[in-house]
C-alpha cells in the first residue's frame, strides 16, 4: 500500500490526512505539482509546473484554445519527467473565465479537475 502526506497539509479530526492507495496518492502528487511553479524547491529547481510562461497569453478568448492545446501539451512534457510513476491517460485544459482554467487530468484510477487561476499574485508568483 502506498501512503502519501497531503501537499499543502491540512488537517482533520485526525491530524494532518494522510491518503493511501494508489489513485489517491497520484492525485494528491499531481496537486501538489500544480501548486509548484518551476524553480521554486531548494536542490530541484527543475521540478515543478511550467505555467508561468503562460501568463501572459489570451485565455478566455475566441482563440484561446490554441493556447489550451499548447498548455496540455507543455504539462504532459514536463509531468513525464517530475511524476513519472503517475500514469496520464488524458490532459485537458478549458478556460473558465479570463484568467483562471479548469485542468482535467484523467488516470486510470479517475479523473482529478481543478481550477488553475493564471493571475499574477501579489508576491510576484503566477498561481
Amino acid at each position: 500500500m502506498i501512503y502519501e502526506i497531503d501537499g499543502l497539509l491540512r488537517v482533520d479530526a485526525g491530524g494532518v490526512i494522510v491518503v493511501e492507495g494508489t489513485g489517491k496518492v497520484s492525485q494528491i502528487r499531481l496537486e501538489e505539482w500544480l501548486r509548484t511553479p518551476i524553480g521554486s524547491v531548494y536542490g530541484l529547481p527543475s521540478w515543478g509546473n511550467p505555467l508561468a510562461k503562460f501568463k501572459h497569453e489570451p485565455i478566455g478568448s475566441e482563440k484561446s484554445y490554441l493556447v489550451e492545446v499548447a498548455i496540455e501539451n507543455e504539462l504532459i512534457k514536463k509531468l513525464r519527467m517530475d511524476l513519472p510513476s503517475v500514469r496520464l491517460l488524458q490532459v485537458r485544459c478549458e478556460s473558465v473565465s479570463e484568467d483562471t482554467l479548469a485542468i482535467t487530468f484523467v488516470t486510470p484510477d479517475g479523473e482529478f479537475t481543478t481550477p488553475m487561476p493564471m493571475q499574477k499574485e501579489s508576491n510576484g508568483r503566477t498561481s
